[in-house]
């Protein structure tokens, strides 16, 4: 129901030529001039009669892509004149209606689950248990900018000495 019709309430030949109309593809405006009817009767008996609905569908379809030839062709043509700002969303939103149309994906969806509570369980209980490495931690001395870098230098190499090697017979 469109505020308050239905489009039932037309007479059955009226409803026809409104239908025979419409599939011809005048636009609802002019279905009210031509038949003396309200927008929202007209809209209510495209809506509640499927083959006029799917004919709606099918032109607002074809409106849609006529727009894209247009709207693109235009693009096309102001390219060379776009600022950086324009151009980088004018390329996204290009790239989404070409993924589209082609058949592509045009969003990403993650799916992200939490671990079973017990399985949670296991784990925090396994971190409890696990061997702690204790390490010390020594500030760095604030006296002067050399003392800083000089901490932050890895140590100097020490060999180790090993005792004789004996060669295989």
């Amino acid at each position: 129901m469109i505020h308050g019709s239905t489009g039932l309430e037309v007479p059955e030949a009226k409803a026809e030529k409104i239908a025979a109309a419409h599939l011809a593809g005048m636009g609802v405006k002019q279905i009210c001039r031509a038949f003396n009817t309200s927008h929202h009767t007209v809209v209510a008996l495209i809506r509640n009669r499927p083959e006029l609905l799917e004919r709606a569908r099918e032109i607002t379809a074809k409106n849609w892509k006529t727009l894209a030839a247009l709207g693109t062709a235009e693009l096309f043509e102001r390219v060379p004149d776009m600022k950086s700002h324009e151009l980088t969303i004018m390329s996204a939103v290009a790239t989404e209606k070409s993924e589209l149309l082609s058949g592509g994906a045009t969003q990403r969806v993650e799916h992200v689950m939490a671990p079973a509570a017990d399985s949670w369980q296991d784990f925090v209980s396994g971190l409890r248990s696990a061997n702690v490495v204790d390490v010390v931690v020594e500030p760095v001395g604030t006296d002067t900018a050399a003392a800083q870098k000089a901490a932050a230098l890895p140590s100097p190499i020490v060999e180790i000495e090993t005792g004789p090697t004996e060669e295989p017979a």
